[in-house]
């Protein structure tokens, strides 16, 4: 192996080829070890003795927990069953104000829609995003569309599945190819985890 990495180096072009591939295991490597197989269990932080069985899920950003404490960073990840040829997107994310607030931290999880707003309200928040290159939509299958930050202002628990009642999403609209407005569009969930 060594001599075959030797002899591929030897050659400027190939040296750069043999970098980029390594970076890529490497990444490859990281990558599993942050998100768990399908088979891995995720230990829940706050309660070692228990497991957070994800396979029937998708893996919020943040970390695993049931319990939200007043003055924790509540991250609510928004999620796509799929998208397809979508150009912008824009949904509600409703919630119990005397529970918790937004924290005025709002980050796109598609680097092509990447042009992302919020609107705060009383009891709910307006985001909204765009594709600011218009020659094709996004499309994905379980996609991560972004993740809002909130503060929680009581103690609440999260239901199993990492929802809660205290937290949920409507009026998905999104803009697909050919200028398209979908309106109230199926399939978009938020699981929540804390900073």
């Amino acid at each position: 192996m060594i001599k075959l990495i030797k002899k591929i180096t030897q050659n400027k072009k190939h040296r750069y080829l043999a970098i980029l591939c390594i970076l890529c295991v490497a990444a490859i490597g990281v990558s599993m070890w942050i998100f768990p197989g399908k088979d891995d269990p995720v230990s829940d932080d706050n309660n070692p003795d228990s497991l957070v069985d994800l396979s029937a899920q998708q893996v919020p950003l943040g970390n695993i927990a049931t319990a939200v404490q007043a003055g924790d960073i509540v991250i609510v990840n928004v999620f796509a069953d799929k998208m397809d040829d979508v150009y912008g997107y824009q949904f509600d994310i409703n919630f119990d104000s005397d529970i918790i607030k937004y924290g005025k931290r709002l980050y796109s999880d598609i680097g092509e829609i990447t042009t992302i707003f919020a609107k705060d309200k009383e009891w709910y928040l307006l985001v909204g995003a765009t594709m600011t290159d218009f020659e094709k939509g996004f499309s994905g299958q379980q996609v991560l569309v972004c993740h809002v930050e909130f503060v929680a202002l009581a103690d609440f628990e999260l239901n199993p599945d990492l929802t809660s009642d205290h937290i949920t999403i409507s009026s998905v609209n999104v803009v697909i190819g050919d200028s398209q407005y979908l309106e109230n569009v199926d399939g978009w969930t938020v699981r929540i985890s804390v900073k």
